[in-house]
Parts: C-alpha cells; structure tokens; sequence
C-alpha cells in the first residue's frame, strides 16, 4: 500500500481505489483483461487471482503480510501470472470464482478470494486468507503440481468449471404457471418460514454473524400493508428496535456498519456500504410510515443524513463505501509506527466522552449508551480495545422514566450531546473512503431516497434522489443507451450489468411515482426495453446476469437475494411496476415468466428469495386489479396545491379534482342505500379532516333502479378542509385517498380507491 521506493506497476493506471491500494506491491500485478491471459498462456503459466475490496479488513492484513512480501512477490513473479480484481467493480468475475471456492472449501467463502487458474481461466484450487507462510508453501506446491502433475490439474479444473456453469445456470420453474391461489399459497408459507426462524429475543433470523436483512424486512412489511397480519408487523418491528439499540448502528453519526459479529447486534465489522445503508434507511421509512413510531423516523433520517453528509460526491453521485479501519485517535504506546485498527474511529472511553462533554452530561451520555472502563469491544489480534456506544441495556424512554424526565428531554439532551461528540470524532483520523461510484448501489440509494420523501416528507431527499438520477443518467449512459457500471474521476468503465439496469428500473419508476414527473417513467421504459434485450432469455426464461463476454468463463442466472436484492427479483418487480403505469402487457408477462422461471426457489428456499416474493406479491395485487378495471370511466385525478404549510392548530383547504368521462359518473357523497358513496379519507399523522365540502350533485333516473338517484358527472370538484394537529410539527407525505363507484346507465363497476399525495409542512 505504501509507495516507497518502489516504481508502480499496471494497477496504477486503474481508477478502482483497491487496485491502487496495490499499484505499488512488488507483486507484478495485472488488471483483468486480455493482457494477463494472453501472457498466461504465452508463457505456460498458472494464474493467481486475487479478488477484494478497499474496505475490506482481511484483504488489508494480507496485502500487508503477503503481497508487500519480497520473497512471497518473487515467487509469485517468476512463476505466476497474477491478477487483481476488484469485486465491487467486477461482479461478474468475483461471482464465478467464489462459486468455486465454495466448492473448494466445502462452502466457506469470502474475501480475500485467493484462486489459482489455468491460462484459460478454470480454476483448480483456492481459498480466501491464508497467512504468509501457509501462502509461501500453497504457492510452491502450486508450481510442483504445474511442472510435474499438470494433466491431474487440467482435469480438476475441467471438472470445477462445469459444476459452476451448471450451478449458476441452475434455474427451479415452478410445476405450473402460477395463478392467484398458487401465489398466495406461496406468499404465506414464505411469510411462515421467516416467522418460525426469527430470533424472537434479538430480532433478525438465525444467529451469528448477523447480517441486517433488508430485503426479508421489505417483503415482510410489503405483506404486512396487505394483509394486516399482526407477526409480520412484530417480527419487522422487533428486528428494527434491536438493530437501532445496537453497536450495528452508529449512534453517534448514523448509519449502519456491515454486519454483527454476534446475535445481539452489539459487536460489528465497522465497514458501512452504500447499499447497506439506502435498503435500510427505506425500511425503517417506510415503517415509520405504516406505524407513526418517531423511533423509527428517528433512524431512517439519521440513516439519511449520514449518506448525505459523508458518501455524497461533489456531483451528486453517491460513494461506494468506508473502511472499517483508521489510525487510532492516540498513538498506542506499544506501536511506535502508528498502524491501522479495526473500528478506531468508532470506539471511545469514558475519559474521552466526559472531555467533551463534561462531567455531568459526560456520566449521563456514558450510562445511557453503555460506555464503561469494561471495553465491550477487543480486538483479538492487536488487543486495541474501547467500547461500542449502544442501547442495548434498555430504551431511552426507559432511562427518561429512571431520571424523571420525559423521552423528548432526554431525547434532546441526548442530540446535544451526540452531536459535540460527532464534532469531536470529525477530527479523529478518518477511515478511507471507496469513492468511485456504481450504478446498482446508485440507483439502490436513489429508490430509497424516493421512498423516504414519499413517507417522511423531507423535500431534501427527493433533491438528492433527483440529482443523483440525473448524475447516472448522463455519465453512466452510453450514446447507445447502454450503462456503464463504474465511475471514478470522471471515468465510466466496465459495461453494466443486469443489476444496474434492474435497479435503475425500480429507482427511476418510484421516482416516477413520487414526484409525478413524466420524464421518469420515459427513461424507465428505455432502460427495460434495453434490460431485455440485452439479457432476457427467451429460450428458458429469466435474465442473464452478463451479456455473452469472451472473458467470462460462464453466465449466470442471479435469482437469490445476498447483501443487496436479487437482480432478476428487482427486474421482475420493475417490469411489473412499468407494465401498470404504461398499461403495456408486454412487460407484465416478461415478469411473469421470470417469477415462473425461478418458482422453486421461493418455495424451497424462501428465507433467499425474498425479493422474488417481493415481485410475486406486487404480480398478485397487479393482477387482481387488471382483472376488474376492463374500463376508464375516471379520466383524471389531481390534487392541489402538492405542497401544503400551515401551523400547528392551523386549518386550510385542498381541492381535489375528478374528471369523469363521458357516459360515465360516480356516486355522489348520498346516493341510494347499497350504493358506495363517494368518500374521501387521509393517512398523516400530522394533520387531520375538519370537514369535506361536496359539490352539489345531479339527480339521474336508470335503468337499473326505480328511484332517482344523486351522481356526479363531467368534471367534479371536493373541498377537504386540513386542520394541523396541536403540538406537532414536522415533514410527511399526506395520503389523500378517495373512494368511489363509477356507473354508466347500465350498470356499477366495482367500488375503486385512488391514493394521491401532499407533502405536508406542520411548523409548531
């Protein structure tokens, strides 16, 4: 990592931050591409392929101990080709050779990945980290059996290449098409798994390590908001409590780190990710949003305010991640060269809380988040220790009780306080940032910062998720209308994936539904359109991850969910949301099949294909509704103003407007017993319904009832007076609902509900 004398090698001329973390190691590395494999194969060589990320903890420590190495980079000079892959920029490749890894470790994967390659590109033995000396003798075995056993490892890599195309081709359709029964049957014996594995003291499901699980949460509540099943809402809520309580979540910056060491959520690998933290900000939003629980806006906004403070670029684009290690704030005794630790920057002791603080406040703020001369946290390998500020001990609101005080007057003083010691912590040695920027988790943190203005009505989040989206679209677009997928100084490199079209789909399609605005769903008929012909499989169903590359061992077929969603899950989701703004069908059974294509795996491992069932949820409700509306009697619904301020206790109106269309009208607010009355209603929990105003209605006699009966025709206007709730204040996203049945003279449809939405500003 460190120059040195030393001259650079290849890796210098690369943009990715973890290949030039490299670019000055004794090892000659190379970038993938075509140079080190026709290199490879010139000089009989095996390939050693070295696949990490900047952030990653273990791929420092091996850089460290093995590739700054002269006797370990001499060896590998002389008698390998090698080769350094970022995974963040390079999907595809990492994908495949962990698939063989797994195989080779009988499933234990991660990064490091650390693989050995014949010059066309199979691989034959690897691991992740392995220690210096372990290294040194895997590497020397390595030569021996390329000079003396060469045909028994041409086999095995032969052998391994197929059982990777096999297993990344593999997909599970569902014995027969699904209809409505069948999907709901699916639905719930998903929603029946996740239940029975939740941990039901911690939150979350299985044990430790524990990984935040963002998309199990999503389809949880995505259920929840359907069907009002009381556990879907408990075990979401359970697991969101616990992981805010806990040291996962940053309780001095916000934000969330990677992943808990163990079940309560205390102990994290410190690194924070982009994607992370957009699927986990929208989720407590949106939780926020179905409960009114302050808690959880609470979360969602600190969440926000992180990635808009710290991982946001001077453009607007959003940065990929920070490194879990950073210089300690003080030199250790023992270390007289000052090195890199594990959760440094993160860590504190009451001496230093009560520095900033004060005693008093000091004492309070060290009570409350659990902050001892105890270190909760210990680094096994340095012994660098401190502790973790968490609530994991009890609530705030318990701690309000204990002192006397209410929950807003500790709440407050708690702000106060964690905000001198941001300050503070601002000034200690900052983790290294991986600034370049990806087009999937872009388009991730783009959905989430809709979805946040949708629910919490924080106008700065629909700037940012504008802003961003228009970033992507004119630096990560090609001329042909293809993605780029990595960005970095003004560079765009290595062609997109199918994450990127499939998240951008979704992104740009909420942005749509948030804000209105036709260009949106313009740009999100393009990039489907160029998704499926890109990487739709007509043949066999589904989407390809990659479009066919000479470079690439195999394709696969991506359909279970990992740290971010499942790309052929969010494909299928996105072409089902576009398919019902354009009333294009085409879509909806491109979805569909998709669904069917990998079928299986959400009845036989529905734990990883929540994002899948996410999409068959979505299919089912689209479905249903497609099945009713066989006409257009209402030709338009709008709302103004869209934006609404007023003062706590204040009351103004809004007006609704309903243009119906000819041959048609709807009941009026008093129509006939039996028949649904035109009704309206609101979701906020800032404001609330003095009075509605209705038009005077026409009496209209037909043929299907004796008596006469009061409708509304042509263009129809309702005055809803919104007073503001006392003592409150704050952002959100009002939603107006309107109730109605439409008729013509021969018969009523069914009655219909459309949501509009205000954004709604309550100042105290």
């Amino acid at each position: 990592m460190s120059s040195g004398n030393r001259r650079p090698n290849r890796l210098a001329r690369e943009t990715s931050p973890y290949l030039l973390q490299h670019a000055y190691n004794p090892v000659d590395w190379f970038p993938w591409g075509d140079e080190a494999f026709e290199k490879a194969r010139r000089e009989d060589k095996p390939i050693f392929l070295s696949v990490g990320y900047s952030t990653c903890h273990w791929c420092h420590v091996m850089e460290r101990e093995s590739f700054e190495d002269e006797e370990i980079a001499a060896i590998l000079n002389e008698h390998f080709v090698s080769i350094k892959v970022d995974r963040e920029e390079r999907p595809d490749v990492d994908e495949i050779y962990m698939r063989a890894v797994l195989i080779f470790t009988n499933g234990h994967g991660g990064w490091p990945m650390s693989v050995f390659l014949t010059p066309d590109g199979k691989p034959f033995f690897g691991g992740t980290y392995f220690p210096p000396e372990q290294f040194k003798r895997i590497l020397l075995e390595i030569v021996r059996l390329w000079r003396d056993e060469r045909q028994r490892v041409l086999e095995v890599a032969e052998e391994v290449s197929r059982a990777i195309a096999a297993e990344l081709q593999l997909t599970v359709p569902t014995a027969q098409p699904f209809d409505e029964t069948s999907a709901e049957a699916v639905l719930k014996a998903a929603e029946n798994v996740l239940l029975k594995n939740l941990d039901k003291n911690h939150g979350g499901f299985g044990g430790a390590p524990k990984f935040p699980p963002h998309q199990a949460l999503e389809f949880l509540l995505r259920r929840y908001e359907r069907t009002k099943r009381l556990p879907l809402w408990e075990a979401v809520e359970l697991t969101l409590r616990k992981m805010a309580h806990g040291g996962i979540y940053d309780q001095i910056g916000g934000g969330f780190h990677r992943y808990s060491v163990d079940e309560k959520w205390l102990v994290p690998h410190f690194e924070k990710m982009l994607y992370d933290n957009a699927q986990l900000a929208q989720v407590y939003a949106w939780a926020f949003h179905l409960s009114g629980d302050d808690f959880l806006r609470r979360i969602a906004k600190e969440t926000y305010a992180f990635v808009l403070r710290e991982m946001t670029s001077p453009e607007g684009a959003f940065y990929s991640a920070l490194d879990a290690e950073s210089l300690p704030p003080v030199p250790r005794p023992s270390s007289p060269v000052p090195s890199k630790e594990e959760g440094a920057f993160y860590l504190w002791r009451p001496e230093e809380v009560k520095a900033i603080l004060g005693e008093k406040d000091g004492d309070l703020f060290c009570k409350v988040y659990g902050i001892s001369n105890e270190p909760n946290f210990v680094n096994p390998h340095t012994g660098y220790s401190g502790c973790i500020p968490n609530l994991l001990k009890a609530p705030v609101e318990n701690w309000a009780k204990a002192l006397g005080i209410s929950p807003d007057e500790l709440w407050a003083k708690l702000d106060e306080c964690r905000a001198k010691l941001l300050e503070a912590r601002d000034r200690r040695p900052r983790p290294h940032c991986d600034d370049k920027v990806l087009t999937s988790w872009n388009a991730l943190m783009v959905r989430s910062l809709a979805l946040g203005y949708r629910y919490l009505g924080e106008e700065s989040y629909r700037q940012a998720a504008e802003r961003a989206a228009e970033f992507l679209w004119a630096k990560m677009r090609k001329p042909d209308g293809t993605l780029w997928h990595s960005y970095r100084n003004g560079i765009a490199k290595v062609d997109g994936m199918l994450d990127d079209y499939a998240y951008l789909l979704v992104a740009l399609l909420d942005l749509h539904e948030t804000t209105n605005e036709g260009k949106w769903l313009e740009r999100a008929r393009e990039i489907a359109d160029t998704m499926v012909s890109l990487f739709w499989d007509e043949r066999n169903g589904g989407f390809w991850f990659t479009t066919e590359r000479k470079d690439l061992l195999t394709r696969s077929k991506p359909a279970l969910d990992g740290a971010e969603p499942s790309p052929n899950g969010m494909a299928a989701l996105g072409l089902l949301k576009l398919a019902k703004a354009t009333e294009e069908e085409r879509y909806a059974q491109i979805a569909k099949r998709t669904l069917e294509t990998f079928g299986g795996f959400m009845v036989r491992l529905p734990h990883g294909s929540t994002t899948l069932l996410s999409a068959l949820n979505e299919w089912q409700m689209t479905r249903k509704e497609t099945t009713k509306v066989v006409e257009r009697p209402i030709e338009r619904i709008w709302v103004e103003p869209e934006k609404l301020t007023l003062k706590a206790g204040e009351t103004r109106s809004v007006k609704l407007h309903i243009v119906i269309a000819e041959g048609w009208h709807i009941n009026s607010n008093e129509p006939k017993p039996n028949l649904q009355p035109t009704q309206i209603g609101i979701e906020s929990h800032l404001v609330e319904i003095e009075r509605v105003e209705f038009p005077p209605a026409k009496e209209v006699r037909l043929g299907f009832v004796d008596e006469p009966l009061k409708v509304y025709d042509g263009m129809v206007t309702v005055t809803i007076w919104l007073r503001a709730k006392s003592n409150t204040s704050g952002s959100e996203i009002l939603t107006l609902r309107l109730r109605y049945q439409a008729c013509d003279e021969k018969r009523c449809l069914m009655p219909t509900e459309s949501d509009l939405r205000i954004t709604v500003n309550v100042a105290p």
